[in-house]
This record gives structure tokens, sequence and C-alpha cells, in this order.
């Protein structure tokens, strides 16, 4: 096997005799891309989920950045680590990767339903352990304190027959002791069919399963600035949804799949956002699965509390027809009121599945109303056509990246109750297709990954009418979620580093830093 473990690779721009300035981090180069080889002899005290090499700087799969308001401190969710990742922004270091634990599933106000066989809404407490592994991320300040927020997705590790980390219970050989009821709990109804990880049950050696862990821990988490758990919302997002969404519990959207996904990961809490709205804080979780966007209020981080719930769709429809509404939320956007072509705040979600973009208002007290939508035709069903969005308020354009064709569509919202498809951008000069947008002050940065999947990809800068506003700046290998910072100074990519389908090329996941001012001055 061929391993990429650059070190922590610096492509920067020379710099000149002139005085520099003194500004936390303003003589970083063009770009300082970090890889976690400083953390690798730690792996085992650090209590992170291993992958097939066992070195954490290869199997570390950056996958969401999270910067804090004063743009001092990035979180970068190591989703299949089930860890996360702190960077110290002005002097571009990793100063900290933590393990996030795993959750409880048997204590109370944690239970959530195994089972896809049992033909009902089950939700009790099980003797299984849920490793958080969240997916996108969100700060946001309280109490003039920094929070991190987390959307606890999950995700294995797949590469087909080169590796993979996933079994179903009834597979597994239970330890008598840790499950002395083994029998009954491997039965399709109880626990057979929950999909469970392979890496984290053998913790003795032995060869069979002393404990469960489930990928995922179906909620949303509340971490404070040193990443110490300070709420978890348990059991409530799954106890929601079958209150409100019965006859689609823990589906793909439809009546159709009702309770296909208890098996796996359930209702799937994947894209988080926060915004303030009337001196409130709260947070748009969207549901992969069962699709929709639930708000919390978090503006007391203990205690973050239900507002609402919204998902436009027809649940009897079939998912490809076409006529089945939102299906599959992949990005979640919010636009402040300032900015707002609404004049007031918007919630802005993209669906993969679907293809549709859809907009909603959200009023003083967070609930949401919808307030217009995009549907991409010709209608095409779990193509990726609408996945994450970035908007340029003095523009009003919506930059969506489009898993389709590679590229971006440009989506005119100066009228938000009837969004319509401005422009395209093509992007296949510059790699095999863009993952992620980003956009701030009227430039619109965009992750690219190279034709081959583990050379290191590209971010493009576009001006807001999608045209090239400065050469592309090479990062590490698969780079996927980007954002600027909230001063500007910098855009931050989290570059997954996925190994190749045979497993014979690992790249190293890494954090590639962008100055923004020298990425912009460059010819």
């Amino acid at each position: 096997m061929r391993s990429l473990l650059p070190a922590a690779l610096i492509l920067s721009a020379l710099l000149t005799a002139c005085p520099q300035s003194t500004a936390p981090g303003a003589n970083l180069p063009l770009v300082t891309t970090l890889d976690f080889r400083a953390f690798d002899a730690q792996q085992g005290t650090l209590k992170l989920r291993p992958g097939r090499s066992g070195v954490l700087s290869l199997d570390a799969e950056p996958e969401y950045v999270a910067v804090s308001a004063d743009s001092r401190r990035a979180y970068v969710t190591l989703q299949e680590s089930n860890a996360v990742a702190t960077i110290d922004l002005n002097t571009a270091t990793v100063t900290a990767v933590r393990s996030l634990s795993l959750k409880d599933h048997r204590a109370a106000g944690n239970t959530l339903d195994a089972s896809d066989r049992d033909g009902r809404i089950n939700l009790q407490s099980w003797p299984v352990l849920g490793a958080f592994m969240p997916d996108a991320a969100a700060t946001f300040t309280a109490q003039g304190r920094t929070y991190l927020i987390t959307a606890n997705e999950g995700d294995s590790r797949d590469y087909g027959a080169a590796y993979q980390d996933e079994a179903r219970v009834k597979t597994l050989k239970l330890d008598p002791t840790a499950f002395p009821d083994a029998a009954a709990l491997q039965a399709d109804s109880a626990l057979g069919r929950l999909t469970v990880s392979t890496a984290d049950a053998d913790t003795d050696g032995d060869g069979d399963a002393d404990r469960l862990v489930a990928f995922g821990a179906r909620s949303v988490s509340i971490w404070d600035a040193d990443l110490n758990l300070v709420a978890d919302t348990g059991d409530l997002i799954e106890r929601q949804m079958a209150t409100l969404r019965p006859t689609t519990f823990n589906s793909e959207g439809t009546t159709s799949t009702f309770d296909t996904r208890s098996d796996n990961k359930g209702p799937e809490p994947e894209g988080v956002t926060t915004g303030v709205v009337a001196g409130r804080t709260f947070a748009f979780v969207g549901l992969e699965r069962m699709g929709g966007v639930m708000v919390l209020d978090v503006t007391t981080p203990a205690t973050p509390t239900f507002v609402d719930y919204a998902h436009l769709n027809t649940p009897a429809a079939r998912p490809d027809s076409g006529d089945a509404g939102d299906l599959s939320p992949e990005g979640v956007l919010f636009i402040p009121a300032a900015d707002s072509p609404a004049g007031k705040p918007l919630v802005v979600v993209s669906h993969e599945v679907s293809g549709s973009v859809t907009l909603y208002a959200v009023e003083d007290s967070g609930r949401l109303t919808l307030t217009g939508r995009y549907q991409a035709t010709p209608f095409a069903y779990d193509k990726g056509v609408a996945e994450i969005s970035a908007y340029d308020p003095a523009s009003r354009r919506l930059f969506v990246v489009n898993g389709q064709t590679g590229g971006l569509d440009i989506l005119d919202l100066s009228q938000p109750t009837q969004p319509t498809l401005s422009g395209r951008v093509d992007l296949s000069t510059h790699g095999r297709a863009a993952n992620s947008v980003t956009a701030r002050g009227g430039v619109i940065a965009v992750a690219v990954e190279a034709t081959v999947r583990t050379d290191p990809g590209r971010v493009v800068f576009l001006n807001a009418d999608g045209t090239l506003r400065a050469p592309p700046v090479t990062v590490g290998a698969l780079p996927d979620m980007l954002t600027f910072t909230p001063d500007g100074r910098f855009v931050v990519v989290a570059n997954e580093g996925e190994p190749s389908a045979d497993y014979g090329t690992d790249p190293a996941g890494s954090v590639s830093i962008i100055s923004v001012s020298k990425a912009l001055a460059a010819k």
C-alpha cells in the first residue's frame, strides 16, 4: 500500500522584504495544510475509533469545520473517529484531538427504536452505546461563552471487500457475561437487525462482542469550548417524530419506507446551523433520512428545547416519482434578517435526493413559515442535484453544489417566494466535482476534488457572477466542507483524505487554512 503522509504541508507565496503586519495570523502563507501525525502516538490514550490502518493521521477523515465568532479557533469533526480536532487559527496548529466518548442507550431519556422488522414505533432502552460521530457542527455564543453544537449522524467505514467496520447484531458472537440474554437480543424484532461497529465490539481481544456500539447518537449535542458535554437531546428527535410524523417515522420521508431506518441511524440528524432571532439563539437541524428541519431553542445551552419541525412533502407519493416533495436535506443555511431578500430571517434547505431548495421564514418565536421553493428540472432522483448552498447578500444569489453536474447552480433569490435558476458554473477544468461552497463579501469559494480522488484537491475562488476571481489554491486530498472565518481572513477546508476503493492509496486527512488576502492577490 502506498501511504501518503505529508508533514504539515505548507505551500506559500514568497514573503517580500517589506515590514509584515503583527496582527494575529497575518504572517501565515497562502495556504497551510495541517495533518494529524503529531497525535499518532496518542491514538490509544485518546481512545479514538480505529480504522483499517490503526494510524490516527491516516484514519482521520475531517468532515466539517465550525469557527468561533472571534475567528481564533476552528473545530473540525473527525466523524469516523468519533472525535473533534481543535485548531488555533492564529498559529495554524492543531492544539487538540478529543474523543467524544459514547452515549448510553440504557439511560433514561436515551431510548431508541432499533428494529426495522417489528412493524411499529418501538422506543425502548437497550444495552447499546452510541458513538456520537457528528457530521455538521456550528458554533454560537451564550453569556459571552463559545459553544459547539453537533448533529450526531454517525458513519461507518465501508470500502467493500477492502475494509468494513459494520455488522448486524445477529451476526455477532455476544459475550455471555455481558449479554446473558443474547438469544432474545439477537431476534430481528429486538436488536438483531441493528447495525453496529465491529471496531468497537471486542474490548478484551477474546473474539466476541463485549459491547454493542451503534453509529451516531440520533441526537444533537452541545459542547463547551473545551469539548466538555453540556447537553444532549437524548431521544427527543425520535420521540418528536413519533408524535408529529407517525406514518413516516424513521423512514426516508415516505409512508412506503416507514420504520426502514430504525436499524441504521434512525432519523439521521446530519446538518445543523444556528441563528439569532429576536434575541434568542435557535439551532436548525436537518434530518437526512426522515427529511425536514427541526428547530431547537439553544439560548440556554444546558437545556435545549424543541420549537418546531417543518417538512414539505407528500408522504404517500413514491420517492422517485417527483411528487414526494423534499427528500434528504443535505445543506441547512441561515440568512439573518439584515442580509435577507425577504426582510426577515430565512432558513434555506437544499435536498440531495429530491433536487429541491426550500426557503423558510423564521418567526420571532423560532417557528418556520414556508416562503419559496425551487425544484431542479428535469427531476433527477437521488443524483445530488442540490447539496450544499451558500448565499451572497449583495447579488441576492444562492450558489448550490450540483452533484450530478459536478458544478454550481446559481439561483436568483431576489424574489424569495419564487427562486429561479439564473446560471450554472462549470468547474470541470479544476477537478472532478465540487463538494462544498461558501460565500463572503462577494467572494465565492468552492471545494473541488481532484480527478483522482486521492490526489490533492483545489479551492476555486469565483465572483458572484460565476467567473473566476483568482487562481485555484491547492489543498489536501478530497476537500469537502469549507467556510470563511467570521472576520474574513481565512477559508478553512476539511480534507477528508478517504482511501482509494481498493485501499491501495490512503492519503492523510488534513485541514487547509487559506489566507484570503493572499489568494485574491495571486496572479
